[in-house]
């Protein structure tokens, strides 16, 4: 070997092959953990100040406690916090009952396959688009009321009923649970392997329990540790989710989140005071709903551990899991059906009610608001991408300098494996309000690259744990090997070890894209309204009344993310067949 090659190598980690020099992991890891938690410390100590009433800006540095007097004398507040948590508690518990229900009743049958397969479809559409449509369907003059009028209900004008934004929170758990329930049922079909399930299950059948009582039983008590921290992610969302109870959420009161948001943007700069320490107050309830999930869950386990070794073979219990089989089924079909009403209003030109179809179809409605949302597509997609980009490097330089600090067999723990949560766990109404004030004095406020820093904050979670297991389960021998062959580590990195990740990393890719894509409060706090994008527009104009408009947005804002996806799925078993005839093409070209 020459010695220039033997040097190089020599200069790499022989054994890891690793992509960086090994004097710069510490380094890496330190600036990668700051760039991760710098925005969010800054963002919660500009919250924590405001509500102890200290903000310079307003003349305010004596430390008081008169924005929480004032704000547990607001009879608002506790309004709005008894709806945070009939919906935050509810839509998770539905959520769960559902997507258990649906895995006991078809897993490892040939027509649960279509429902896996549409899972991912729906995991990528917004939570905006989603609720944009359900208001749609499900208003008194949406599509199910137009289904079985007038033949039915005997309705030629619209009822007068209050069957979305209803005061009791309804729709909003709806939406919820149409929204969260297909998350948990992906998390546990990814879990199924870890616990053995299909064995399981017939060691179970054979001794002659019926499959609910086999789920109910052995498998459930098996799986609910895996799903745990995706659960408490659920839950502190539904707590905290703004753009979804915007649209279809009630508004005389709205929950917690929707009236701090209003606080934090009334023009009276004062009522920021209470809005801080109302989102305190709202970190400091999820604190207390995992803490008392989490021991409700300890004691239900304790008081059913008799009914789970009795030994009988059925249970009245079971037939929970039946009814829940046929409401998670009816949500899957009423969320398609959402998706599919948004085509349709954009293309309408003339739909009187109760007429199940539009009486005629135009292509105005798209060519009318052609340069707007050609504007909002520019941003969409731009912040989107730079963003997942951004943080698809960064995922696989701190997987890479995991990997190589512990060793490829079996890699330990890592700090940045937990700080990865926190962006999902804490509320964003918690710390965005008080990271726009540093932005102020940064004197990035209204910038594209605040906007595009943080999405790149909220898919950074979202594409590091999709990678962190098909990553670091990479056999290194063939990297190894290749370095052996052809010392070019940065090219045999790129050629070998991440053409072979291609599946996890596109579909890593089309996740982080449609996290981004959905975002709400980052780019409306960020942008300050200089960079909308589809999702900020829609919610903004969903209360508008014009359907037509707001389909389109919301159709646009829905297919981009699962047009993404559908990439994720084609090209990876596709890429070396068009790789090598580019390749024969390009040669064939130079040589004439």
């Amino acid at each position: 070997m020459p010695f220039h090659q033997h040097a190089f190598l020599k200069f790499f980690d022989l054994e890891s092959r690793c992509f960086m020099p090994t004097k710069y992991r510490k380094m890496t890891t330190g600036l990668i953990c700051a760039l991760l938690l710098l925005p969010i410390f800054a963002g919660l100590v500009g919250t924590l100040l405001p509500a102890f009433h200290y903000f310079p800006p307003l003349g305010e540095t004596e430390f008081s406690f008169t924005p929480w007097q004032n704000l547990f004398s607001n009879t608002e507040f506790f309004a709005s916090l008894k709806l945070t948590l009939i919906t935050g508690i509810l839509a998770p518990i539905m959520a769960l009952w559902l997507a258990l229900a649906l895995l006991a009743w078809g897993y490892e049958k040939p027509f649960f396959r279509p429902i896996e397969n549409l899972l991912a479809p729906i995991l990528a559409i917004p939570h905006a688009a989603i609720a944009i449509g359900l208001v749609f369907l499900l208003s008194p003059s949406g599509w199910l009321v137009r289904l079985f009028s007038p033949w039915l209900t005997g309705f030629e004008r619209p009822p007068n009923w209050i069957s979305v934004q209803d005061p009791y929170g309804l729709s909003l758990i709806f939406a919820l649970v149409i929204k969260e329930m297909p998350y948990l049922l992906f998390v546990m079909l990814a879990s199924m392997k870890s616990i053995q399930a299909r064995d399981s299950l017939q060691a179970c059948q054979s001794l002659g329990y019926g499959r609910f009582t086999a789920w109910r039983k052995v498998l459930i008590p098996q799986l609910y540790p895996l799903i745990r921290l995706p659960l408490f992610i659920v839950i502190s969302f539904s707590l905290t989710v703004v753009d979804l109870a915007l649209i279809i959420g009630p508004n005389t009161p709205s929950t917690l989140a929707v009236t701090l948001f209003r606080w934090f943007n009334d023009p009276d700069l004062t009522m920021r005071f209470n809005a801080s320490a109302g989102a305190i107050s709202l970190m400091l309830i999820i604190i207390v709903v995992l803490a008392g999930w989490e021991l409700s869950h300890r004691l239900l386990a304790k008081l059913t551990r008799a009914e789970r070794s009795n030994g009988k073979r059925r249970g009245l219990s079971d037939h929970l899991l039946s009814i829940g089989t046929i409401l998670a089924c009816f949500s899957l079909l009423i969320g398609l059906l959402a998706l599919v009403i948004l085509p349709i209003w954009s293309l309408t030109k003339r739909w009187r009610f109760p007429d199940v179809f539009p009486a005629s179809w135009t292509w105005d409605n798209l060519e009318r608001a052609a340069p707007l949302l050609m504007e909002l597509t520019n941003n969409t997609l731009l912040i989107a991408l730079v963003s997942t980009l951004l943080a698809s490097i960064i995922s696989l330089a701190m997987l890479e300098i995991k990997r190589v600090s512990h060793g490829s067999s079996q890699p330990s723990s890592h700090a940045f494996d937990w700080l990865i949560y926190v962006p999902i766990l804490l509320p964003q109404i918690g710390f965005l309000f008080g990271l726009h004030v540093l932005l102020i004095h940064l004197n990035l406020n209204g910038d594209l690259i605040a906007v595009m820093m943080l999405h790149f904050l909220y898919a950074l979670p979202y594409v590091y744990l999709t990678l962190k297991n098909p990553y670091l389960a990479y056999h290194q021998a063939y990297l190894e090997q290749a370095n052996r062959l052809r010392p070019c580590v940065w090219r045999n990195y790129l050629t070998v070890k991440l053409a072979m990740l291609k599946p996890a990393l596109f579909t890593a890719f089309a996740i982080g894209f449609s996290v981004s894509v959905a975002q709400y409060l980052p780019t409306l706090i960020a942008g300050e309204g200089r960079y909308s994008t589809l999702t900020t527009e829609a919610v903004t104009r969903a209360a508008s009344g014009d359907r037509k408009q707001v389909g389109s947005m919301a159709l646009l804002q829905t297919l981009f993310p699962i047009f993404v996806f559908w990439l994720a799925l084609v090209v990876p078993p596709r890429w070396t067949k068009w790789r090598l005839a580019f390749k024969s093409l390009f040669i064939r070209t130079t040589r004439a």
